[in-house]
């Protein structure tokens, strides 16, 4: 279904089949030059349902804005671009999308996880469930770079570039000041808290995403669009929601450490997870590897303010609360 929020702005709902998340928000804005923000991923399912918004609206050709790297979300760029279209994105989200469409980056982001603990596959690389590798765009992207603060004017609007790394290392959201108007993709979503997970070349992703939440915190905002879900009614009472949620997961986590060295993937199977499944065991594999992510970040957090101890183990890090240093 296709809605029309305000003048010249569009949402267009998404499928995203066979997987948790269900569906995500494409945007469209019209005018004389149009932008999508964001896709689906690269399969059949999304891009039907995005043509038909293109088929309802009479657009031919669209500028894009990619919030951030993972795929339900860029899968579809090569699609949906034109030779003259002007694909932008952050320049650290934007080189790790063309670094994903490779093997390397699968292979190292998979070493990464087995370093914090997550088993190595007895079928192959872990990354070969990974829905994020499963559909994946398949060819590099030329992408137009824009930094904090850039301007991009589409619909009569202004958007302003508001870098907000977290939920990736380069995510980012469009602001426009007069209208209250915020495009914030998976960096505040209302019905789930978004996943901040460890990726290549970050060392504390959870401290990172509350800094964004203060700056987004500081903005003054009517209208909140997110990426998945519907439209959030009270962007700072859930931003507070999103605070005390970590602050409980981060207590958690310390109560879970206990007396005993333990690996992310330990801590992460005895956390609380809100998931259909009898024990962790009974966990499908990519929701314990998202599960392992959450667990790194909170621990990452932890060890980088000082609460808690880190060391490595052939190979592997292992965590404890200060007290059993010596254990």
């Amino acid at each position: 279904m296709l809605t029309k929020i305000t003048d010249h702005i569009y949402k267009k709902v998404v499928p995203l089949p066979n997987n948790p998340l269900r569906e995500i928000n494409a945007y469209l804005i019209t005018g004389e030059k149009n932008l999508l923000i964001d896709t689906g991923f690269n399969r059949p399912e999304c891009e039907e349902a995005l043509r038909s918004a293109f088929t309802e609206l009479g657009i031919t050709s669209t500028d894009l804005f990619i919030t951030h790297l993972h795929s339900d979300h860029c899968g579809l760029i090569e699609k949906f671009a034109t030779t003259e279209s002007t694909i932008y994105a952050g320049e650290t989200d934007g080189e790790l999308i063309n670094f994903e469409a490779g093997n390397l980056y699968w292979k190292m982001l998979d070493d990464l996880f087995i370093k914090y603990g997550f088993p190595k596959a007895a079928f192959g690389r872990n990354t070969d469930i990974h829905p994020g590798r499963k559909y994946c765009h398949e060819a590099r992207v030329h992408f137009t770079y824009v930094t904090e603060g850039d301007v991009l004017r589409y619909g009569g609007y202004e958007w302003e570039v508001v870098e907000t790394p977290g939920h990736t290392p380069g995510h980012m959201c469009l602001y426009d000041a007069k209208k209250k108007i915020l495009f914030c993709g998976d960096h505040i979503l209302g019905t789930i808290t978004p996943n901040i997970c460890i990726e290549l070349g970050v060392e504390n992703p959870l401290q990172d995403y509350l800094d964004s939440l203060a700056k987004i915190e500081k903005l003054d905002v009517e209208l909140v669009l997110s990426a998945h879900g519907t439209v959030i009614e009270d962007m700072y009472g859930r931003i507070r929601e999103l605070y005390h949620h970590h602050t409980q997961r981060l207590a958690e986590v310390i109560q879970i450490l206990g007396s005993q060295w333990k690996t992310a993937y330990m801590v992460a199977a005895d956390m609380t997870w809100e998931i259909d499944c009898k024990s962790w065991d009974d966990f499908p594999a990519p929701q314990k590897w998202f599960a392992t992510g959450e667990a790194i970040s909170h621990l990452q957090y932890l060890y980088c303010s000082g609460k808690i101890l880190r060391e490595e183990r052939n190979g592997i890090y292992y965590y404890t609360n200060p007290t059993n240093a010596n254990r």
